[in-house]
């Protein structure tokens, strides 16, 4: 004999009210997840674009450096080497534009693994700094540098790409600051000591309010906010920062005032010592 089975109407109304907040909320997640992967698609070929833009000019000086070498027109060995040294120059310009672009998608594509390794943060930057104290780009520009880190805490990171997250922030520093300029490394603990902060600060030329939120963008070149004369770079180094630091768990961070200097900085999960 079958056996009925009834719901009061409260137990089949609470079901359906159930049900209509669970497809709500899935609906919501998709939409935000759709508009996500739009706004990356965008961008990603507005930065094609831009690159695109970018790799022209210098295709178009090595290009015309060959057909006048070719044309028979050169006659003294200084327009002989003066046409191969900018040969040199663009060819330096396409191959930086294209690692970039290369590392950035590399880092950003989650299916490849880091090589995470745990160290002290204060000798790793330490180390890192004195090394940099060899460089004769901050000795030309007679730039100081200042270290301001005496903390004690452990970090799991790819040493490599923190280097190269290093590097970015003290090319762009040096780049944007005039001769005499201050460039400061600074590392502190947050307030409840689960984050390292490390901070790179130079007095050089600053940027834009306007501008400050978008330096991290894939389509932004900070040259184009701080000074019209400099020369540019691929525009993805403060990218390639972003996406390294996320892909540790951290966060990054601009503050600057035009004319007054600019502090970048980046978070990162630690364990104190």
């Amino acid at each position: 004999m079958k056996k009925n089975t009834f719901s009061s109407p409260e137990i089949k109304q609470q079901s359906i009210e159930e049900l209509s907040r669970q497809l709500l909320e899935t609906t919501t997640q998709l939409y935000h997840a759709n508009a996500q992967l739009k706004k990356e698609q965008a961008e990603r070929q507005e930065m094609l674009a831009n690159l695109s833009h970018d790799l022209r000019a210098p295709i178009t000086a090595i290009r015309s450096c060959i057909d006048y070498l070719t044309s028979g027109q050169i006659t003294t060995k200084e327009e002989l080497d003066s046409s191969l040294q900018l040969i040199h120059r663009r060819t330096l310009t396409l191959e930086n534009l294209i690692q970039d672009m290369y590392f950035l998608f590399c880092v950003e594509d989650t299916a490849r693994t880091l090589h995470y390794e745990e160290v002290d943060a204060a000798p790793f930057l330490e180390t890192y700094f004195y090394d940099l104290l060899c460089d004769t780009r901050y000795e030309e520009k007679n730039l100081s540098l200042e270290l301001d880190t005496g903390l004690r805490c452990r970090v799991s990171i790819d040493v490599q790409k923190m280097i190269r997250v290093l590097d970015n922030l003290f090319n762009n520093a040096a780049k944007y600051s005039p001769a005499g300029a201050d460039i400061t490394l600074k590392a502190e603990l947050s307030a409840n000591s689960d984050y390292l902060s490390v901070s790179v600060t130079d007095t050089g030329y600053g940027i834009p309010e306007d501008a400050v939120d978008h330096v991290f963008g894939r389509t932004y070149t900070v040259s184009s906010a701080r000074t019209p004369n400099s020369s540019t770079g691929s525009g993805l180094g403060l990218a390639i920062v972003k996406a390294i630091v996320e892909r540790h768990g951290g966060t990054v961070q601009c503050k600057s005032t035009e004319g007054k200097g600019s502090c970048f900085s980046f978070t990162l999960p630690c364990k104190c010592l």
